[in-house]
């Protein structure tokens, strides 16, 4: 009776062993799925955006290309007025002092160069609201770079790479090459719209 129940004891223990083992294994197959799933996503958000990065310089240089073949006579006249006015448009957009003006008043001082839905845009009003716990806010532009497109009916896009610095109180901070893409109405002597397009490289 006593050998009986040492081998009950022994194959029930055997079972149990299995299943704590078993267990395990499964325990850490699924950490090592979940590990490889989230590093797989961070593998692809980093080179989705190394191709959205890619992709943006790409279209600058396509439009710094057709700009340098750009056709003389009335289209580069065009051309050099869209690039008047987009260099207007951004100096208001950029060099701004919250303690020295009003979105209002930028929208006024743009409504030559831009439509009225491409102010609105850029200068809702809503943002003379806003306050920042470190201080006025501030920006100012470096330097701003036009790139046109060959002239497609009445309209024209360029690529607009602004360099520009922004504070807020004793915080500041450079941010070069930031891609704006606009349309310019050559009948309209004006631009139609404004799509940002994000920071090209760091």
């Amino acid at each position: 009776m006593k050998n009986k129940e040492k081998i009950i004891i022994l194959i029930t223990g055997v079972v149990c062993g299995i299943i704590i083992a078993g267990l395990f294994v499964f325990i850490f197959s699924a950490s090592k799925n979940e590990e490889v799933k989230q590093e797989q996503g961070t593998t692809q958000a980093a080179s989705k955006n190394k191709k959205e990065i890619a992709n943006l310089k790409l279209q600058l240089q396509g439009a710094e290309d057709a700009l340098q073949n750009a056709k003389t006579g009335k289209n580069n006249q065009n051309v050099a007025d869209l690039e008047t006015l987009a260099q207007s448009l951004f100096k208001v957009y950029y060099n701004y002092d919250q303690s020295k003006t009003t979105n209002s008043e930028r929208q006024k001082e743009v409504s030559d160069w831009a439509t009225p839905g491409v102010s609105q845009k850029l200068f809702p009003l809503s943002a003379d609201k806003g306050t920042s716990d470190y201080g006025t806010i501030q920006s100012q532009l470096n330097s701003i770079q036009v790139y046109a497109q060959p002239q497609a009916g009445t309209n024209i896009t360029a690529f607009i790479d602004c360099d520009y610095t922004a504070s807020a109180g004793d915080l500041k901070s450079n941010v070069p090459h930031y891609i704006f893409e606009v349309t310019y109405d050559v009948s309209a002597k004006k631009i139609t719209a404004v799509t940002e397009l994000g920071k090209v490289g760091k």
